[in-house]
């Protein structure tokens, strides 16, 4: 398929037989998942050989509780039969709550061998696929296979043809593969000349179904690291439009090192800036402590297998989430994201459009987000940036007659204002104005129907 240039994607409201291409194979992408509800996944680095006496019905129950919907798998010996059966145990208590595993099964990490000073993927890679799709890819509640994390140019290529050799001997399943984030001077590490070239060249070369990093500078301390952060999401998002497949982002859990431990709000906001940022699934680095290490602390499961508060905070963000929006973010794709207040990352500043007029402080930190869904309908997500305080922020939606809906705390589609709207009324050119109290990382929904005919 022949996807159309990034800029098509940012156009105005079309018919739904207007509706791009890139937006409509990103949709069906996300739509052969087979999840119902938004992707949400954690970092598991659990193995049976140590941690299989933790790894029960009830603590695949607590995934669900937690608001889960496609859990990373403990690692195994596919040697041992115990250990295989175990695995077959973990897929049926998920599929039993409605979940997917990613399946960490070690023949299907990427491998590479030196030859002749290149590395190349071993003669054997195959088989050992073909061994655990024979053992697991019947398997409803499967995934995919984990393929690996954060190639360097050495092994690139290696790990690209991997990722395609998967694709090629199953094609229903979903291989997850994790790429480095964007940072300036990071080219030479990761082999290319530019970032969209590698986020291009590893969507081609390997038939990846998704993109997916890792990014956590923007829990340092005040705003030193927001720049890369939104721009690696920017980055993502417009690879995602040229390849016309969905991007994940991974987000940060557990303080280490600079980074500190986040909070409810903490939390919240890097969940909301993610979804509005056109992301169609989102990960939490990690969610197991298993034993100390550095600095590492307050992971959602601790050293003492105990639940943090992390846990708890992170079960609220999901669930709600969950609660209020069901699957619509797997249903819509983002075209336009836009900053009140300071842009960062290469960002825009918003400016008003057909669709949104107004954005009330204009140098409010928000986001301002714009979607649009395979039957040409265009939906609007606002966020408070500010880390620190609640705002009043107000939308100002285009055209007298247009018509805006949210959703209630039962997943009901109505007519009105969000849940963290503070009024509505009519601005002084009589177009329609909500104004929202919003918590720090807050959002609000909308769909908008402009009245057009």
């Amino acid at each position: 398929m022949r996807y159309l240039p990034l800029a098509a994607a940012l156009l105005g409201a079309p018919l739904a037989a207007d509706v791009p291409a890139n937006v409509k194979a990103i949709l069906d992408k996300s739509a052969s998942f087979g999840l119902h509800k938004y992707p949400l996944s954690f970092w598991s680095y659990t193995n049976l050989n140590e941690h299989a006496a933790h790894m029960t019905e009830a603590e695949v129950q607590q995934w669900d509780d937690c608001g889960f919907t496609v859990p990373q798998s403990p690692s195994f010996d596919p040697a041992k039969p115990e250990q295989v059966a175990h695995m077959r145990r973990l897929l049926d208590w998920a599929q039993a709550r409605g979940m997917k595993l990613i399946l960490c099964d070690p023949r299907c990490n990427a491998h590479w061998v030196d030859q002749g000073g290149k590395l190349v993927v071993p003669a054997g890679y195959a088989d050992g696929v073909r061994a655990a799709i024979g053992q697991f890819g019947d398997h409803p509640a499967l995934f995919g296979f984990h393929v690996g994390d954060e190639p360097d140019a050495p092994m690139k290529d290696a790990f690209f043809e991997c990722y395609r050799v998967q694709k090629q001997l199953a094609p229903q399943l979903h291989p997850f593969a994790n790429l480095l984030p964007y940072f300036a001077g990071i080219e030479a590490r990761a082999g290319t000349d530019t970032w969209p070239n590698y986020l291009d060249e590893y969507s081609r070369k390997s038939s990846a179904d998704l993109l997916c990093y890792d990014c956590y500078v923007q829990m340092w301390s005040g705003q030193r690291g927001w720049d890369d952060y939104f721009n690696n999401l920017r980055l993502n998002r417009e690879a995602a439009l040229r390849n016309g497949i969905p991007f994940w982002n991974t987000v940060l859990s557990v303080g280490h090192y600079a980074y500190r431990c986040p909070s409810y709000d903490d939390l919240r906001w890097q969940f909301n800036t993610t979804v509005a940022s056109g992301a169609h699934g989102l990960l939490w680095f990690f969610y197991y402590m298993r034993q100390p290490h550095v600095n590492y602390r307050l992971a959602p499961v601790d050293e003492h297998w105990d639940r943090t508060q992390t846990w708890w905070d992170i079960r609220r963000v999901q669930k709600s989430f969950h609660r209020f929006y069901g699957d619509l973010f797997t249903r819509i794709v983002c075209t336009k994201v836009m900053f009140g207040g300071t842009a960062f990352g290469g960002g825009e500043k918003f400016a008003p459009d057909d669709l949104v007029a107004g954005l009330t402080p204009e140098d409010a930190p928000a986001l301002v987000s714009e979607f649009l869904d395979a039957e040409g309908r265009r939906y609007v997500m606002l966020v408070n940036l500010s880390l620190t305080d609640s705002r009043q922020i107000g939308l100002t939606f285009a055209g007298e007659k247009a018509r805006y809906f949210s959703w209630d705390w039962y997943g009901h589609e109505y007519e009105g204002p969000a849940y963290g709207s503070s009024g509505a009324s009519k601005d002084e050119h009589g177009l329609p104005k909500v104004e929202h109290f919003l918590a720090p990382g807050q959002e609000a929904v909308y769909r908008i129907d402009l009245g057009n005919g």
